[in-house]
């Protein structure tokens, strides 16, 4: 994850995480996955995505106890 820019694309968090483009900006248009619109596109920055990434990883973690 270091060597992620400091803001991100939609395509770029995708491409990471393996989903379809759409579903990444569904994420965001929703407010699940923090962002901000930057001209036509939105922007994720590289701190709300590893902190979004961890808060996944601890409720997942909570859902199997």
């Amino acid at each position: 994850m270091n060597q992620l820019p400091d803001v991100l694309t939609v395509q770029q968090v995708a491409d990471y995480l393996g989903w379809h483009r759409n579903t990444v900006y569904s994420r965001c248009t929703s407010g699940e996955l923090p962002s901000f619109k930057s001209g036509n596109s939105r922007r994720i920055r590289k701190e709300a995505f590893i902190g979004w990434i961890e808060k996944m990883e601890s409720e997942g973690e909570h859902e199997n106890e």
